[in-house]
């Protein structure tokens, strides 16, 4: 029956334009959210009748978790918030004008006293959730972290996954940690424990060890990753962005890597320096003077490529810098505004989109490129009827 039910509905919001479903959604998470305040009221006023207990629960969370069900953080939350409430009626006050939500009230209940209430309460009226966390982090002494580095098992490697699209030109992250490699005696094992026909002993040869990393780090240390972040943006791949740093930093620092591309550099030199004295050799010419290197001589621009008819072929390359000044001016975040001036800003997956298509003449201008996200770049694409649906 419930079956039968959600096709019904579905083939019924199949119906709706893109206005109505907008419309339906938002009447849908207002009706949650007034029904969740109800449920808070309800909550305050069985803690303090202690109805609870006289019900045969324990406490207000087993009430929670047993008679209505909620999984143990969703019965925090919710405790959290119907107290923090209780003690402070301006709580009440912005989640009935929906300047804040239940999760956000319970991450303020810990910090919320009657010296500080009143403040907090307005800084955090109408933020979002990670505001709010950033808003809640900022009063709190942070606790100590130790540092750490730990195996926690077998994943198939990261190369080894199926990439998407949008992720076609993500470097290819360091399968090495520090000094830790990939145990193949753990693999061994694991096998002899899980017997001869377990999947690792299928795939083993597939698998590599996984670390956990543990650290806290400075808001320096946080800006300058989510810019990193950005300036990779068809990941968002911590591992993928810190081990790109982390062999960016080893080829110009460590000894070894100096000294190996020394001698590769040293040898590619022997290598030409002979093979051209053994072309001149055959042909008798003289040896190229000291002064005048075999490769300046070979490093003869070729002239650029010609179409059919003779005519120059329009290359849709665009050079590094342009790139560059269109993601600076854009501030590396996608550009696409609705027609409610609602702007994407997302600074994942991002694409440098022409405004005027490149097949329809539009050339590798500042003024003609943007800033698009995956998503918005093929939506615009649909749009021009440019891409099948």
């Amino acid at each position: 029956m419930a079956m039968t039910t959600t096709k019904k509905m579905d083939s019924v919001l199949a119906t709706y334009s893109n206005h109505e479903i907008i419309r339906k959604g938002d009447r849908a998470v207002q009706s949650r959210h007034e029904l969740s305040i109800e449920i808070l009221d309800c909550l305050v006023e069985i803690e303090g009748r202690s109805i609870f207990l006289k019900e045969g629960y324990s406490s207000l969370f087993d009430y929670c978790t047993r008679r209505w069900h909620y999984s143990p953080p969703k019965a925090g939350r919710f405790i959290a918030a119907a107290r923090c409430m209780k003690s402070f009626p301006g709580v009440r006050d912005l989640l009935l004008r929906r300047k804040i939500t239940l999760c956000g009230v319970s991450m303020i209940a810990g910090i919320l006293t009657d010296e500080n209430s009143d403040k907090i309460l307005q800084e955090v009226s109408g933020k979002r959730f990670v505001e709010i966390e950033k808003i809640v982090a900022s009063l709190k002494i942070a606790p100590k972290i130790r540092e750490s580095i730990r195996p926690i098992g077998l994943q198939e490697p990261a190369g080894g996954r199926d990439r998407s699209a949008d992720h076609e030109d993500l470097f290819q992250p360091n399968r090495t940690l520090g000094n830790y490699q990939i145990d193949s005696d753990f693999v061994d094992e694991q096998t002899d424990q899980l017997g001869g026909d377990s999947p690792i002993d299928n795939h083993k040869m597939k698998l590599e060890q996984r670390y956990e990393i543990r650290f806290s780090a400075s808001e320096e240390f946080c800006r300058d990753l989510e810019r990193a972040k950005m300036v990779c943006s068809r990941s968002w791949n911590l591992e993928a962005i810190l081990g790109r740093a982390i062999k960016d930093l080893l080829e110009k620092r460590d000894p070894e890597q100096k000294e190996a591309r020394l001698k590769k550099r040293e040898a590619r030199k022997q290598s030409k320096s002979e093979g051209q004295a053994q072309r001149f050799a055959k042909s008798g010419s003289p040896a190229i003077p000291a002064t005048v290197s075999g490769s300046e001589m070979a490093d003869e621009k070729e002239p650029p490529g010609k179409g059919a008819e003779g005519l120059p072929v329009r290359s849709r390359h665009i050079p590094a810098h342009l790139r560059d000044a269109v993601f600076n001016r854009d501030k590396g975040r996608c550009t696409y505004t609705s027609s409610l001036d609602i702007q994407c800003d997302s600074t994942a997956h991002l694409q440098i989109d022409h405004i005027t298509p490149f097949c329809r003449g539009g050339g590798h201008s500042l003024e003609n490129l943007h800033l698009l996200c995956g998503k918005h770049n093929r939506l615009a694409a649909r749009e021009m009827s440019l891409t099948k649906r």
